[in-house]
Formats: C-alpha cells, sequence, structure tokens
C-alpha cells in the first residue's frame, strides 16, 4: 500500500507537468511543486554530479524524479574556482568546457522539461574568482591607468587604509553574528601585485591547492557593473531555466530594493512566471515580508524554522532534541506565514538530524507545513534515497492542501509540550489534511481536541483505512512518527 501511494503521487506529479511538456512549466509552478534536488555539474563538490551527455542525463534525471523530486536545482552551473562550490566564477558565460558546453546545458534544460520537470540555477553576483577573466583585465587597466568597464566593476583602492566604499544597514551589508565573523578582518582592503592596487573584499575563499585567498567584491554603485549583472542574469535565463536563486544578496556591497528590481527580479519576471529567491533573505532577523513587497521576489528561504549558523534559533532541529513542538507555531505565525500572505513561497531544507527517525520527522514538519523542499544533502548522504521521506514527497506532490500556499490551523492535543497536530486547508478548499506529529522518543496516543471540525470521516493517507470521526480524536503515532488524515 506504501509503494503504491508514493507510485501515484509520483505519476500524478509527472502527469501535471506533463501537460507543459516540451515548453517549461507554466503558472507559479513553485507553489505546488514538493522538491528540487540539488545537483552540480561539478565533480569536485560535496553535490551528486549531474551529467550533460543526454543519454546520461535524462537517465539521472529519471531516477531523481522516482526518487520524489519534482525538478532540479543546479548550483552554480558557470565556470568558477574552489571558493563555495564554484560560486567564485571565472567566466560567468560559459561552463568549464572538461564538464561541458552551454549547448549541452541548454539540452539539458528541454529533457528536464520534456520529463516534466523545472530547472533552477543558483548563482552569484556578489564577487569573482580571483582569477576571472573580468578581474585580471582589470588589474591589468588599473595597473596602467587605463579606463575601462571592467575596472568598475571592483572596488579599487591606493592604500590599505581607505574607508570602506559603502554602508550598511539592517537590510543590505549587515555583518552577522556568525561564529568566529570579525568584520574588520574579512571586510578590507587586499594588496594585488598585478594591480599594484588593493582591491575590497568581503569573502574568503580558497584557491585550486586550498589556500585561503580573499575573494574581489563586486561594486554595485556602478552603472558599469550593473549592466554587466543584468547581462548575466539574461544569459542564464535565456537557456530556459524556470528561475534563480542569487546568493547571499543582503552582502552586495552598494545593493539597493530599486538596483535589485531593475537588475534583477523584474529582469527574471520579464521572462514570465519564473522562481526568485535572493539566498540569505530574511536571515538576519530583518523582516522577511520585505524582500516579497519591496524586493519583487516571490520566494524567501525559511530562517525562521532553520537559522542554522545560530544554534538557539535552528527552532524545528532544537524541537525535535528537547520533545517540545510548541517553538513551530510560533516561528511559523511570525516568519512563514506572514510571507505567504504577502504572496510569496517559501523553500527550506531538512535540518541534520541524529537518526533515522529523527531525520524523517523533521522532513515531515517540512513537508507538511507549506514549503518548497530543496534537498542539499551530499552525494554521500542517503536522505534522497530513503523510502520514507521518498513516500513523503510523493503525498506532497498529490495533495494540494500540503502546497506552499495552503492554510495551516492548530489543533490543540492534551499536551501541545510533547505534540503537535493542525490542519492543512488546499488554498481552493477542495482539500483538507490532519497532520498527527509526536516528539517523543516513545510512542504516543494523541488526543486530538476536533471540536472546531465539521467532519465525518478521516482516511488514513498511508494505510487506506478510514475511519469515523471523534472528539477527542486518539491516535496512535510511533516514537518521533507522524501520520497524515484526509479528512471527509
Amino acid at each position: 500500500m506504501r509503494l503504491l501511494t508514493f507510485v501515484l503521487g509520483c505519476l500524478w506529479l509527472s502527469t501535471c507537468f506533463a501537460q507543459t511538456a516540451p515548453d517549461s512549466p507554466r503558472g507559479r509552478w513553485w507553489e505546488s511543486a514538493a522538491a528540487l534536488r540539488n545537483v552540480s555539474l561539478k565533480d569536485d563538490t560535496r553535490f551528486p554530479q549531474l551529467s550533460l551527455q543526454a543519454e546520461k542525463a535524462e537517465s539521472q534525471l529519471k531516477e531523481i524524479q522516482l526518487q520524489g523530486f519534482t525538478g532540479i536545482q543546479v548550483f552554480a552551473p558557470a565556470d568558477g574556482g574552489k571558493s563555495y562550490g564554484g560560486l567564485d566564477s571565472r567566466d560567468p558565460y560559459r561552463i568549464e568546457p572538461k564538464y561541458g558546453t552551454m549547448e549541452e546545458f541548454r539540452q539539458l534544460v528541454k529533457i528536464a522539461h520534456r520529463l516534466g520537470m523545472p530547472v533552477i540555477v543558483f548563482g552569484n553576483l556578489g564577487y569573482s574568482s580571483v582569477d576571472a577573466v573580468s578581474f585580471l583585465k582589470a588589474c591589468d587597466d588599473v595597473r596602467d591607468r587605463r579606463d575601462s568597464r571592467e575596472v568598475h566593476y571592483f572596488f579599487w583602492s591606493d592604500t590599505e587604509n581607505a574607508p570602506a566604499p559603502a554602508s550598511g544597514n539592517s537590510i543590505f551589508m549587515v555583518r552577522p553574528t556568525l561564529p568566529g565573523y570579525q568584520a574588520l578582518k574579512t571586510e578590507h582592503w587586499v594588496y594585488n601585485q598585478r594591480a599594484k592596487h588593493y582591491y575590497w573584499t568581503r569573502w574568503p575563499g580558497k584557491d585550486a591547492q586550498g589556500n585561503k585567498i580573499d575573494l574581489p567584491q563586486y561594486n554595485w554603485l556602478s552603472p558599469d557593473w550593473q549592466d554587466e549583472a543584468e547581462k548575466i542574469i539574461r544569459f542564464w535565463m535565456d537557456t530556459g531555466v524556470d528561475g534563480m536563486v542569487l546568493d547571499a544578496v543582503n552582502w552586495y556591497v552598494g545593493f539597493t530594493w530599486e538596483i535589485g528590481h531593475r537588475r534583477i527580479t523584474d529582469v527574471i519576471r520579464s521572462y514570465g512566471e519564473k522562481y526568485s529567491q535572493p539566498e540569505g533573505g530574511g536571515g538576519f532577523h530583518e523582516d522577511p515580508v520585505t524582500w516579497i513587497t519591496e524586493g519583487g521576489w516571490n520566494s524567501v528561504q525559511d530562517y525562521g524554522l532553520n537559522l542554522w549558523w545560530e544554534r538557539s534559533n535552528i527552532v524545528l532541529k532544537n524541537a525535535i532534541e528537547t520533545g517540545d513542538p510548541r517553538p513551530i507555531e510560533t516561528s511559523l505565525r511570525n516568519y512563514h506565514d506572514r510571507v505567504v500572505a504577502a504572496g510569496g513561497t517559501l523553500n527550506m531544507t531538512y535540518p541534520t538530524m541524529e537518526g533515522d527517525d529523527r531525520q524523517r520527522l523533521a522532513a515531515a514538519i517540512v513537508a507538511t507545513t507549506g514549503h518548497l523542499i530543496t534537498d542539499w544533502s551530499s552525494k554521500d548522504e542517503h536522505t534522497a534515497t530513503d523510502p520514507e521521506i521518498q513516500w513523503l514527497l510523493g503525498m506532497k506532490a498529490a495533495h494540494p492542501a500540503l502546497f506552499q500556499m495552503a492554510s495551516r490551523r492548530q489543533l490543540p492535543t492534551q499536551q501541545d509540550s510533547k505534540y503537535y497536530a493542525f490542519l492543512r486547508t488546499a488554498a481552493d478548499a477542495s482539500e483538507r489534511i490532519i497532520v498527527a506529529t509526536n516528539f517523543q522518543s516513545t510512542p504516543q496516543t494523541l488526543e486530538i481536541d476536533t471540536s472546531g471540525l465539521n467532519a465525518r470521516t478521516l482516511k488514513d493517507l498511508k494505510s487506506g483505512e478510514t475511519t469515523v470521526m471523534t472528539n477527542p480524536l486518539k491516535i496512535s503515532v510511533r516514537e518521533y512518527g507522524y501520520r497524515l488524515f484526509s479528512v471527509q
């Protein structure tokens, strides 16, 4: 029964997207998509490598699809260095030749679309590699006192004690509370022997030998760089992809809402219904809604549940470890629900947990509370191939009540400090699902107050068993377990 239900969910998802093939998915596909698998075109990152050879790529995509994933996110596809999985691009207009060509990438997108799978790319417009084509030309031009567009892409100084090139605020150029982060050591002027001048950096990186380097920061105050950034956005959107995630936008030096609209989000929107996300936006205790209403993005990450660099604010993981789920509902109301009310969606990965049961509970909460899931697990992890999580993704894809824009209402239990139950209602009111979760290390019987529900029967989505609705509703749930019920 479990396998059959999962397969039906996958077939439902494939049928939905196949209706628009061979074109890219139409409409706001990310509002109903279950999950994206994060992949790389490169063989030297922690992520699974996706081939650009058509036959092999199609086989890999089919396997990803059978695992329950709606589509893929291609991480740092451009020719890049060795920092952050290649986000420090050397040439943003090509793929490193040993991995393939841009024509092969365009063919990959077409293959994915034929299979009904959206493709998005994850890139960075905040810094370049130290051996980027544009940076090396800029170094030569600065040294020889030649004015050029490339010179304006970066910040330059004659001395190491010059003031910072731009100031920040609570939204842009934030200084995070990362463990060990020291702004004055990370953000500074670096002498470049080739340029005979200093350039501005905010990000440490590494070279091919693993040595520390300082990545050149792009100059968002410069119209020349803004033109180039827009050109890069259009280049990748012209490949036919279904959206873009831009890394750490709130760290771009000189960035503003107006610039972001004109050079990024309005550009992406001009291609139709495409996904856009400012990675890091909402992650430094600013209001995440502003990225939707002021920035023009249509999705943000849910840092309310998983602010992974602040131990005290990894809400979901802490809730599972302590056995007290109450902070989850508070976080969802203060962060997630406000973004949805503003018309945005939320993206989230699974926090890494010790033990399969805890990991599956974490996945269940992410999947059932209205998130487009991105699986960032490495090629050496088994999360993406866990049959239980695959079943869960199949259910998420098949049921509108679990889509991103569906509503959630908490249902009281006999002890909300141990259990978390809620009702999910599809945006078009076509379906309702009760989610019952147990955060304890032993099997429990939940007693859920259903007095606020007008319902007659429940259908267990895993077993298919139908029961009569009662109040209280008594449900047995295994340790660190969850159960899903369709409400009639």
